[in-house]
């Protein structure tokens, strides 16, 4: 763990996220996201050990991640019906490998690079942290969990 590393206090439980842990696995977590740009369903998927690159992830982080965006996807589609949902990763300013899981509703816009920037900087679609907890509730109870993650 690093001190100040926003992911790291989020898998330590010093941060906690809005209704708790969705998956907790041997190497990996998701969860709601926290922060202001929150959008109902806005997950992170993360290691829990402190990793700034995807090429430092160990033989049996980087076999369990495919398995589980796909399982993380599949119970977004199942619960919230988006019309298209994203996986990103930047991590510039969290500099903690993590993955955006982002559903885009049929309202928003069709560009995924519209959809990051009004969600970020404009706070466009933000909910509260009861109805991102209500939504990670509804994520949790379809979600299968792959074996080895």
């Amino acid at each position: 763990m690093v001190d100040g590393c926003l992911s790291c206090d989020v898998v330590a439980g010093r941060v906690a996220t809005p209704g708790g842990w969705i998956y907790e696995g041997r190497h990996w977590t998701v969860s709601h996201a926290v922060g202001p740009a929150q959008l109902a369903g806005f997950l992170i998927v993360q290691p829990k050990r402190h990793v700034e690159h995807i090429a430092e992830l160990g033989a049996e982080e980087s076999t369990a991640l495919g398995p589980l965006l796909a399982e993380t996807c599949r119970a977004v589609a199942a619960t919230l019906r988006p019309e298209k949902t994203y996986v990103c990763s930047f991590g510039e300013a969290v500099k903690h490998v993590h993955f955006y899981v982002i559903p885009r509703s049929a309202e928003m816009p069709d560009s995924g690079l519209t959809v990051l920037q009004q969600m970020f900087r404009e706070q466009r679609w933000t909910c509260s942290d009861d109805e991102a907890a209500a939504v990670a509730a509804r994520v949790r109870s379809v979600f299968r969990p792959p074996s080895r993650t």
